[in-house]
């Protein structure tokens, strides 16, 4: 049996004895697809394969499998690829090799490459744009930098002779014309002794491109750095051009977690002169943005994904339930009293923010929202930086976080809704295109008086239906694609948002020392309280939730009672009521509904309420 060296670093030779064990027209694609499949399965075994957003590039070999975690930012047009081809030699002698996981064909000295023979086979392939997870905590990148083990030196073997400049490939029916290559690195996959030569290959059919599968150079000056189109402002990391086979395939915006092989071979970015080469039909603008050099951007040949449920990495996909969720409540509720400075009411509230979750859709309605204004932020406060400690605090407990601060600038001159550029085919990105469960801080107190132009406004109202509607309008030109989002949100400010959002928290600080509040927090965040508070969070934002047919009975009497009166609740306040019902069992580790707990969530209401209201009489 081979053993993870075998397999790992050099899967081509894995693919390739399948493929002679099973023949062309055996099953092998499936055989291969369940080998690794089974192999990937043992946590002991994938904990040993890199991370690639952890590792830098020239630390892996060309070809071997990695792990990758990130977000489809981008979906490009299928792509064909020669799945089977033949190899001939200068004898005519053909052979079939398998070109599936890969860019670059391979034949030997004195052979040409045959697309077009009788047993060639030609398929599609999905490629994805990934970008590295936006938002992702420096703790979360901290765990996995950790756990990822370390790298042997990357082979670098002596570069055998390129094939001669002037040497005719075969001109037999059907040979493709080759572009001279460097040698395959010994760690690269071989199917016969002799020195293999990789090339890639120009395709004379309309219905294949390159083999190298990439629509070509990386801008259309070879000098410059190609945009990485990553949707938030300071984000770094190491985005992929995935090829997925078979039936893998991912919507827009999902975090996907992936194995793969590692695709970086430098024939992949063409260099000036090599026009002639670039796959027809492609304006130049999307040759420009769709073949990035691979040391900026890999290409990554899928084996085996799956979407995770969460992004925390101190958790197995399916967490266990918490052991004592009231005492992690508790710590937590601690930990923001401090950092709401003494307001109990505010901390309560800032719980429920924190594990809120987009639950259902009911027509056009997100059900489960709980976008919350933190308002009463005064100068004194902003003067010892408030806010940006308490987003700094909320980006240590959560996995995902953005904080985006609502200046005339940022709002008059950003574009924060993805929009599609049809010259260069591809999806530009925004502020607002965000993976599930990122956790969104709007700092409405960096808003100075001042007029937002037509720019400020669409902004403005792109973020109103982001937190009422959980949905952001990509802008296709011609018209509209709705995208549906589940996104918390928590907006800062003085006064009462511009933005309308679920409910409006005054903060009533019990001081105004800043300082001493998130020194006492430093205090209170010892390494195992973090882990719990992190562990708490997510499997708490997870927990499935049903209320009994008594409890409905319950509340709805309570509700047609309350219409009798002056001052009764409306069919909003009555939904309110339910979803902050809903959190304030669950984060009590409760999964359905009693009497105590919904009259908690009445309490807490009526409190924040009455609290407004006086705010508003003085």
């Amino acid at each position: 049996m081979p053993g993870i060296d075998d397999w790992a670093f050099t899967p081509h030779r894995m693919i390739d004895r399948i493929f002679e064990e099973c023949g062309p027209d055996g099953p092998w694609r499936d055989n291969v697809k369940e080998y690794f499949e089974q192999e990937l399965s043992q946590q002991t075994t994938l904990k040993k394969l890199p991370w690639l957003n952890e590792t830098p590039l020239h630390q892996l070999r060309p070809n071997q499998l990695v792990r990758y975690r990130g977000m489809v930012q981008d979906m490009f047009n299928n792509e064909f690829y020669p799945d089977v081809y033949q190899v001939r030699d200068s004898s005519g002698k053909t052979r079939l090799q398998a070109g599936r996981y890969r860019d670059i064909t391979e034949c030997g000295v004195g052979e040409s490459i045959v697309l077009d023979g009788k047993e060639c086979v030609t398929e599609e392939r999905l490629i994805y744009y990934c970008v590295p997870i936006p938002g992702e905590s420096d703790w979360v990148k901290q765990i996995y930098q950790e756990r990822n083990p370390t790298q042997p030196e990357a082979s670098t073997s002596t570069p055998r002779p390129k094939r001669p400049a002037g040497e005719e490939s075969d001109s037999g029916e059907g040979a493709a014309t080759i572009e001279p290559m460097e040698c395959m690195d010994d760690n690269a996959s071989s199917s016969t002794n002799n020195t293999n030569k990789r090339t890639k290959v120009e395709s004379e059919s309309p219905a294949v491109t390159t083999q190298s599968g990439e629509p070509t150079p990386a801008t259309t000056t070879p000098t410059s750095t190609p945009t990485l189109n990553f949707p938030l402002p300071g984000m770094t990391g190491t985005p992929c051009l995935v090829k997925m086979y078979g039936n893998q395939s991912f919507s827009l915006n999902k975090v996907v977690e992936m194995v793969g092989i590692l695709s970086v071979d430098p024939a992949l970015a063409p260099t000036p002169g090599q026009n002639d080469s670039q796959p027809r039909g492609m304006e130049v603008e999307e040759e420009a943005v769709h073949s990035p050099p691979p040391s900026l951007v890999p290409r990554l040949h899928v084996l085996s994904s799956h979407s995770p449920p969460h992004t925390n990495p101190l958790l197995p996909d399916v967490p266990p339930e918490p052991c004592q969720p009231r005492e992690s409540r508790e710590t937590l509720r601690r930990v923001l009293n401090e950092a709401c400075l003494g307001d109990d009411l505010a901390a309560e509230f800032l719980i429920c923010n924190l594990i809120s979750s987009v639950y259902s859709w009911k027509d056009v309605v997100p059900l489960g929202k709980f976008s919350m204004n933190l308002s009463g932020i005064r100068q004194s406060l902003l003067d010892q930086e408030y806010t940006n400690r308490l987003y700094s605090l909320l980006s240590r407990l959560v996995t995902l976080s953005h904080c985006f601060p609502m200046t005339l600038s940022t709002m008059n001159s950003n574009t924060i809704i993805p929009r599609k550029d049809y010259d260069a085919n591809r999806l530009v990105t925004g502020i607002l295109q965000l993976p599930e469960h990122l956790h969104l801080v709007l700092d409405e107190t960096r808003l100075t008086a001042g007029q937002l132009d037509a720019q400020g406004v669409h902004n403005v109202t792109a973020l109103g239906n982001l937190i009422n509607w959980q949905k952001v309008d990509y802008d296709f030109r011609f018209y509209k694609l709705e995208q549906h989002a589940n996104v918390p949100v928590l907006i800062l400010s003085e006064g009462r948002s511009m933005i309308t959002c679920d409910l409006e928290v005054k903060l009533e600080p019990q001081h105004t020392d800043v300082t001493g509040a998130f020194n006492r927090v430093e205090a209170l965040l010892t390494p195992e309280t973090l882990t719990d508070i992190r562990t708490y969070i997510t499997t708490t934002r997870l927990h499935e939730y049903s209320i009994s047919q008594a409890m409905q009975k319950m509340v709805q009497d309570e509700f047609v009672e309350s219409r009798k009166t002056d001052d009764g609740i409306s069919a909003d306040d009555l939904h309110r009521f339910l979803v902050l019902a809903k959190y304030v069992a669950v984060s009590c580790g409760e999964l359905t509904l009693n009497a105590d707990l919904w009259r908690s969530a009445k309490i807490l209401e009526q409190t924040r309420k009455a609290r407004l209201n006086h705010s508003d009489n003085q």
